[in-house]
């Protein structure tokens, strides 16, 4: 295992470490300050790498604060391997871009970058993530760039079909890394290869020529719903546009959820209730709960108390007093997420 920290060095040297060590450990990348074309202007960049071979493939779990991580043309001229990264959030929200596309990715997804070609990660926030370095291109044990490109700047969820596979074999792998010897490293790289060459197929066929049969259309509806929890807060859900997101007709997208237990609005709704409710409980209870009703787009108070009753059972501010303190939990149902 291998380790990087800029937090024993001086705050003055500890963006040109992350800059020049850090990052050009596993690939030429660019950091800035978000907002800044190319500078860091604050006094310091907190951030730490913990890295372990797996034969041709390489595991680390990285973290920092918010930032902008650019691999342009100047970068991807000075690549030395040809290699992609799955990235696995685990804290933070991370806006991912390549190929022309555009998604975010936050805890519970992941997403894969292609680093032959032009990306960026815009991190939002204080983030960690379980990034796996895997040989693309022509060589023996590597995935071809074509077969992976439909899977670059895509949120995969992390709970459902086969990029839950992926998603906890990469966790598995890391959790018991000391444990493996060099054979058994090497066979869980490849592993992780496999996976990866049967991912970008997977991803080409998630638009709407997937729609045929039951199974594929309950896969769509569970990657709308990741969408939604995920841009729930600071994006447009409405129908309209998450329809035109994945590709399909408004008409498809009410289609899916017909039959089922909840309307898409419905749906929406319940997620809009959960995020806040886990908010709520994060906050101890404190804070307005009118900034908290506009921030997880409720018209107003009253709106998010109407919300609640409907799906947990009481008003906002009950919940959060029965979740901290349980012996009396009154009418709150608290086992509500999923």
């Amino acid at each position: 295992m291998r380790t990087w920290t800029t937090l024993d060095r001086p705050e003055a040297d500890q963006y040109s470490y992350w800059r020049e060590v850090v990052c050009e450990a596993f690939t030429p990348l660019r950091p800035a300050e978000r907002g800044h074309a190319d500078r860091w202007c604050r006094g310091g960049l907190p951030g730490w790498v913990a890295s372990r071979s797996l034969g041709a493939v390489n595991a680390a779990e990285v973290a920092s604060c918010d930032q902008v991580i650019h691999h342009g043309r100047r970068e991807v001229g000075r690549v030395e391997q040809e290699v992609a990264f799955v990235n696995v959030m685990l804290g933070g929200r991370c806006v991912v871009e390549q190929d022309g596309r555009r998604t975010l990715s936050g805890p519970g997804t992941f997403s894969v970058v292609d680093a032959t070609r032009p990306f960026r990660l815009d991190y939002l926030d204080e983030w960690r993530t379980l990034s796996f370095r895997v040989p693309v291109g022509a060589v023996p044990s590597a995935v071809p760039s074509a077969v992976l490109a439909p899977a670059t700047a895509v949120t995969f969820s992390a709970r459902h079909g086969l990029s839950s596979v992926l998603a906890s074999t990469l966790d598995a792998i890391w959790r018991n890394e000391e444990r493996l010897g060099p054979d058994e490293a090497e066979s869980a790289g490849a592993a992780v290869t496999t996976l990866l060459l049967a991912l970008g197929p997977s991803a080409d066929g998630a638009g709407p020529a997937a729609l045929d049969g039951p199974a594929a259309a309950t896969a769509l509806r569970h990657r709308i719903e990741d969408h939604v929890r995920l841009h729930v807060a600071d994006a447009d859900v409405t129908p309209p546009a998450v329809a035109a997101h994945f590709g399909i007709s408004l008409r498809k997208l009410h289609q899916l959820y017909a039959g089922t237990d909840a309307s898409f609005g419905q749906t929406v709704m319940r997620i809009r209730v959960e995020q806040c409710a886990e908010d709520l409980v994060r906050r101890g209870g404190a804070g307005s709960l009118t900034a908290l009703a506009h921030r997880w787009g409720f018209a107003d108070l009253s709106h998010l108390n109407k919300a609640f009753r409907r799906h947990v059972g009481c008003r906002a501010a009950e919940y959060a007093e029965a979740a901290l303190s349980p012996v009396d939990r009154g009418t709150c149902r608290l086992d509500h997420q999923h």
